[in-house]
């Protein structure tokens, strides 16, 4: 038996993970000095209020001893896994687990365990995990699915607006004056995950040309695999991912999605109000829909 194993930052419905028995281990989120486990001891809505009263969230890896106790419960029962870690260029948990599974491996040679640099997160991550699960439950050997995830996680994209600059300033990741001039401006940044790095990759004003260039971006890099499940996430607004879906539907023609809330971990960076569409750029030589 092969089982996929991903972290809370992956955004795949709750429904999705039970029915491919997809193991989810949580990164943790400190919330005015009190430390949570994501999506276990707090669910992202309750997040979001938190941040809507001006808390600003602050996030961590993955506990050591989760990772050890769901990888040597696999090995136990003799399942082969992989695990699919968030970006190594925004977390440690990759790293973290490296050096687990390198422990756990020295103890049960036979079995076939994986640990993967996603080098992303949200549905970027959940696409892959998504795809790996339906190739293990077709009965694929567990090298010809590693050998598609590798592929995938050279060929996913990751596409983000965002809607309120003040969440990067909290962040520290822009300074005072740009800040302050972009939400005078009505300025919405454009960004990409590139090597597993969250990178500004343009500036539009206003949200209705924020969205434009969003799907106009997704038609350029999706037109060599424009059938496929497109991921959506949104940090708790709704209607503007709906907004994308019914433009991707008119320029694109893309009618299969899923929309989910951003999680914990990635809202607190990018703020609320932000929405990101992830997809492959190029078709696995396996790819179930």
């Amino acid at each position: 038996m092969i089982k996929i194993i991903v972290d809370s930052t992956c955004d795949l419905p709750q429904d999705i993970l039970k029915e491919y028995d997809i193991k989810v281990m949580p990164l943790n989120v400190l919330i005015n000095d009190v430390e949570y486990r994501d999506r276990v001891d707090i669910q992202t809505d309750q997040v979001y209020e938190y941040m809507k009263k001006g808390v600003v969230p602050r996030t961590s890896q993955i506990y050591p001893e989760e990772i050890y106790n769901t990888f040597i419960d696999y090995a136990k029962k003799t399942y082969d896994f992989i695990y699919l870690a968030f970006s190594s260029a925004l977390s440690g948990t990759f790293d973290l687990a490296k050096m687990i599974q390198k422990e756990i491996k020295d103890r049960y040679p036979k079995v076939h365990m994986e640990v993967v640099d996603s080098k992303s997160g949200s549905f970027a991550t959940g696409i892959i995990a998504l795809q790996a699960a339906k190739l293990a439950d077709k009965g694929y050997e567990i090298s010809e699915i590693l050998e598609q995830v590798n592929f995938m996680v050279k060929h996913i994209e990751h596409i983000f607006v965002i809607s309120d600059l003040s969440w990067l300033l909290k962040g520290g990741r822009i300074s005072k004056i740009a800040a302050k001039t972009g939400s005078i401006l009505n300025l919405r940044p454009l960004l990409d995950v590139q090597n597993g790095h969250l990178k500004v990759i343009g500036v539009v004003r206003g949200k209705k040309k924020a969205l434009r260039a969003i799907v106009d971006l997704v038609a350029q890099r999706i037109k060599n695999f424009p059938n496929q499940i497109v991921g959506i996430s949104h940090a708790d607004d709704l209607q503007t991912a709906q907004e994308v879906v019914e433009l991707l539907k008119e320029k694109i023609g893309i009618s299969n999605t899923m929309i989910e809330k951003i999680g914990c971990v990635l809202g607190a960076h990018l703020g609320i109000g932000g929405v990101g569409v992830f997809f492959l750029n190029l078709k696995p030589k396996l790819y179930i829909d």
